[in-house]
């Protein structure tokens, strides 16, 4: 066993090897558990991609399924081999009353092919790959992978499959799935182009490759020390005095006693208007991220019932940070896709905005100035901070400073938020992450969410080959579809509007 093993999990019985969670995966293990009651899994992890392969004249439509099923199968299996912690569930441990990580090495081929049993499993009842991750299966305790075949998946010249990832999120968070996914369909096309000559994936030595946490990969220490907790208390009144005496935008939503499906829609912007927002940003010296999270404010503030007079209110968000290029090597680096390392910041983003009264119209308060305010406040927040060593040690406060003790025992449902609201995710160009080809394998609308079960919206905001996609994760229970879709269309016309009114300065 490597060193590195030795010095972040310990072996406790043969292939056996255990460790302590940090705060971010305890975050995710809490919170799945107080949410147990649902009978779904809190804030799991649900990707979906497609693959196209060409069709053969050597091959028959079944045979060329069964290429790709093996092919994928195989790949399945190495990223067990380099993502070992993928089946690290955390679990609850009575006599230390705490949760670990615990990690079995696979000692015979039979317990290889029951963990593919549960974990690799095939699709073909009619629906795509959004279609079925929209039916909301149950999350395993280990990551899962579905092959499933779309209808009409196939052509003269080439056939589709679509993969969706489901997981556990203290296994695994977002871009760590991208990343993953990216590897997957490399492992698996080399195995396509190699099928009846594959050497097998032996098991034995993969604890090498097992993740430590956050605390460890980015060298958190134990403790802050003085001036970083003042500066933490500081960021704490300050984020409290931001919610004081003003009124804050919620969320409108259905109130309903039942837990519906953890839903996802997307709207595509053209290509054109694409690069419209892309070459505005660039020449305001602002992003796309920062543009759309404005958006964000102003559709929310057009949500919230008018007055006889205007009146000012408050956008609260946050912005979420992938933290890899500030973990140490290796973690910063693709070999550890399978961990939980990014964070919430620590400081709120506040975006003052003006509700219209009845009589003013929508299109009148569109064409006011409240675009660029709103981007003015919102790059100024982006801005105004980075990563740097002080926030890294206030990560673990940011996780579960509010978070109640875990309890093994199964509770009462949380009650919904009262007041929602909507959360932006920036995910990046996806195609510097995911290669849009891979050997026979052409790669298409990679996506990934976290599973709602709250009454707020969360949007995802990424790019793949030059367009630009807006999607978002709801609970069908307090949202629909149709309402959802509106949010998202409106958001993107309150961008293209502002940004094509703002002024270069």
């Amino acid at each position: 066993m490597a060193d590195s093993v030795n010095r972040f999990w310990q072996e406790t019985a043969p292939g056996k090897y255990e460790r302590n969670v940090d705060e971010l995966e305890q975050l995710y293990t809490t919170l799945a558990k107080m949410h147990e009651g649902t009978g779904h899994t809190f804030f799991a992890i649900t990707a979906c991609v497609t693959l196209k392969a060409p069709t053969s004249n050597s091959k028959s439509l079944p045979q060329l399924e069964a290429h790709i099923e093996k092919a994928l199968r195989h790949s399945w299996k190495q990223m067990r081999y380099d993502y070992p912690t993928l089946t690290a569930p955390v679990v609850y441990d009575s006599d230390t009353k705490s949760c670990k990580k615990v990690y079995q090495s696979p000692q015979s081929a039979s317990e290889i092919n029951d963990w593919l049993e549960e974990t690799f499993k095939i699709i073909d009842n009619g629906q795509n790959g959004q279609e079925f991750a929209n039916s909301d299966p149950p999350v395993g305790r280990f990551a899962t992978l579905y092959l499933v075949t779309p209808p009409h998946d196939y052509h003269q010249s080439e056939i589709t499959k679509e993969l969706v990832f489901h997981s556990p999120h203290d296994l695994i968070d977002g871009v760590g799935t991208l990343l993953l996914l990216d590897n997957l369909i490399r492992v698996a096309a080399e195995a396509f182009s190699t099928v009846n000559t594959q050497s097998e994936v032996l098991f034995g030595d993969e604890s090498k490759n097992l993740s430590p946490h956050l605390r460890v990969a980015a060298s958190i220490p134990s403790t802050r020390n003085a001036a970083q907790e003042k500066k933490l208390q500081e960021i704490q009144s300050a984020n409290a005095y931001a919610r004081k005496d003003v009124e804050i935008l919620t969320l409108p939503f259905n109130l309903t006693p039942e837990i519906g499906n953890s839903t996802r829609v997307a709207i595509n912007l053209s290509l054109t208007d694409t690069q419209a927002v892309l070459e505005r940003c660039k020449a305001l010296g602002v992003t796309p991220t920062h543009a759309f999270h404005a958006g964000i404010a102003l559709a929310l503030r057009d949500l919230q019932t008018k007055g006889q007079e205007e009146r000012r209110a408050r956008y609260i968000g946050y912005s979420l940070i992938n933290l890899r290029k500030w973990c140490k090597e290796p973690y910063n680096s693709p070999k550890h896709a399978a961990t939980v390392y990014h964070s919430a910041s620590a400081v709120s983003l506040a975006v003052d905005v003006v509700i219209p009264s009845v009589e003013q119209s929508r299109l009148a308060s569109k064409n006011s100035n409240a675009f660029e305010l709103a981007l003015n406040q919102v790059r100024d927040f982006y801005k105004s901070w980075t990563p740097d060593v002080d926030f890294l040690s206030m990560v673990p406060f940011i996780a579960t400073g509010k978070l109640p003790p875990y309890s093994p025992e199964t509770g009462p449902v949380p009650p919904p938020d009262r007041s929602p609201s909507v959360s932006l995710s920036s995910m990046g160009i996806l195609d510097q992450i995911i290669k849009p080809q891979q050997g026979s394998f052409k790669v298409e609308d990679p996506w990934v969410i976290g599973a709602e079960y709250r009454s707020a919206l969360g949007l995802f905001l990424s790019t793949w080959k030059g367009v630009l996609c807006l999607g978002a994760g709801y609970n069908s229970a307090y949202h629909t579809k149709d309402e959802v879709l509106r949010f998202l269309e409106s958001v993107k016309e309150i961008v293209l509007a502002g940004l094509d009114r703002k002024s270069v300065v």
